[in-house]
């Protein structure tokens, strides 16, 4: 396809154009990270959707919803809005008062350099596997609708990120996360309009597709039971999530990251109402398919429009990919880097490093797309590391005035030991015992290790600060009352 090929290559260099621009405001770590914390509510509102709105939100709702009918709205749109609900009433504003640069600095006043370092290991293995889930579905595109091979077709999508990642830092992804949103918002459009006319037209069609599926394809409810367990689940990852906290982080006051939540609330529900309406018609468009909407945007006969619809999920896995490549490279940098070995480093090494981090980033996540192939697979990974591991230390830290150094660390342990064990059981690599649960129930026992693991921490604090103040003395310990006689 041409025309998509030339859309592509037009697009692309326009953003790493504007990534180099970008650039020359860069003098500091804070500006490279957060945008000099300058941010107003709707650029960060609609950087936060497109961060959020990504390969598993189209590629992989779509296909759900063209499976599964109503019922796939609990892969990722039913959790998805929840989170947002929480983010906006809990997250938001505690967050944007916390004056750290990244995540881990701001656990290390409260658990310590072992805190500290735990978190930033989690969230390296974390947004890894998302990375990955987006090189998998902008490999998938290119390799599609131009012929190429899946790892070949990866490295190129994904080498086009980090060149824009690594010039413009985190004010380009959010001027870039802004220009996608709009591409997704075009792309889809045009995916609906098409789909439309060709599911609705024929009414005895579509009345025999209706009658002919099953009652689960129209109800919300199939399952329900374990999709609200995955809901929750979901939830209790993504609403402590490092992409939320960097959002949050760079507006310019608590009250601007309140509202740019709700307004990122409003724009996710429009793109999911796009997401809902397209996969539902094309399981009267198409039959089984891995990639449905690819599939539906080669049948548009009008090369151009093709175009667009392309863009726009592609867009929307860039939008993503960038988000969790600056996370981290924040990461890497600020707490691996400048934090443990190069603590001495001045702000011109800082900077570099910044940028080999963005790179660097790249080939493990590389990996895991290339075993797993599989978005929502890969994304439900990321989000149990998150779950099991952080939601613990992270509210913990945000809601109790004193948790205690051994809490955080603890809960990460317990947490991550779970997390770890239950991938070896399920990949075959050691022998499960048959007491342990299978994915997804095995997230809950995560997240009751870690809620066992910050309980015992929590009380081992409270008696270490005990024992280390010396006790108030009682009334029949206080010392003798010596009289004092009186004048004369």
């Amino acid at each position: 396809m041409t025309t998509a090929l030339i859309f592509l290559i037009l697009y692309f260099a326009a953003v790493v154009l504007a990534a180099k621009l970008f650039s020359r405001n860069i003098k500091n770590l804070q500006d490279f990270f957060l945008a000099g914390r300058s941010l107003g509510a709707w650029p960060v509102a609609l950087s936060f959707a497109a961060s959020w709105f990504g390969a598993a939100s189209t590629m992989g709702s779509i296909n759900a919803f063209h499976d599964k009918g109503f019922s796939g709205a609990w892969d990722i749109v039913i959790p998805s809005v929840m989170s947002f609900v929480v983010i906006t009433l809990f997250m938001a504003r505690p967050v944007a008062q916390q004056s750290h640069l990244s995540q881990p600095e701001a656990v290390e006043s409260h658990y310590g350099r072992l805190g500290r370092l735990l978190l930033a290991l989690i969230i390296l293995a974390s947004t890894t596997t998302l990375i990955g889930s987006q090189m998998v579905a902008a490999g998938k595109v290119f390799q599609s609708v131009f012929g190429l091979d899946i790892t070949l077709a990866t490295l190129i999508s994904t080498g086009i990120v980090v060149a824009y990642s690594m010039y413009g830092g985190y004010f380009a992804v959010v001027v870039t996360d802004i220009v996608q949103v709009l591409f997704i918002v075009v792309g889809f459009l045009i995916l609906l309009a098409f789909t439309a006319g060709q599911a609705i037209p024929d009414a005895a069609h579509w009345a025999q597709f209706v009658s002919g599926k099953p009652d689960s394809f129209w109800s919300w409810s199939h399952h329900w039971q374990q999709n609200i367990f995955m809901a929750v689940t979901f939830v209790l990852a993504w609403c402590i999530a490092p992409e939320m906290w960097q959002r949050m982080s760079s507006t310019r006051n608590p009250d601007l990251a309140v509202r740019a939540s709700i307004q990122a609330t409003f724009v996710m529900m429009l793109l999911f109402g796009l997401v809902i309406s397209i996969g539902m018609l094309s399981a009267q468009v198409i039959g089984k398919s891995d990639a449905v909407l690819v599939d539906l945007a080669l049948k548009i006969p009008t090369p151009a429009l093709s175009a667009m619809v392309l863009l726009g999920f592609v867009a929307a896995v860039t939008s993503t990919m960038d988000s969790s490549l600056n996370v981290s490279s924040l990461t890497l940098t600020r707490d691996i880097y400048h934090g443990f070995l190069r603590p001495q480093a001045d702000m011109r090494e800082l900077l570099r490093a910044s940028r080999v981090a963005t790179a660097i980033m790249v080939l493990p996540a590389m990996a895991i797309a290339l075993y797993f192939q599989n978005i929502i697979q890969i994304l439900w990974i990321s989000a149990d590391i998150y779950a099991s591991c952080m939601f613990f230390p992270v509210v913990g830290m945000l809601y109790l005035k004193n948790p205690g150094r051994w809490s955080g660390v603890l809960a990460m342990i317990f947490g991550g030991l779970t997390v770890v064990l239950s991938a070896l059981f399920q990949h075959g690599l050691l022998p499960a015992p048959a007491f342990w649960p299978i994915w997804p129930f095995s997230t809950l026992l995560g997240i009751s290790m870690s809620g066992l693991g910050f309980g015992l921490g929590y009380g081992l604090s409270r008696r270490s600060a005990e024992s280390a103040d010396p006790p108030m003395p009682t009334p029949d310990e206080s010392s003798e009352i010596v009289a004092v006689p009186e004048p004369g």
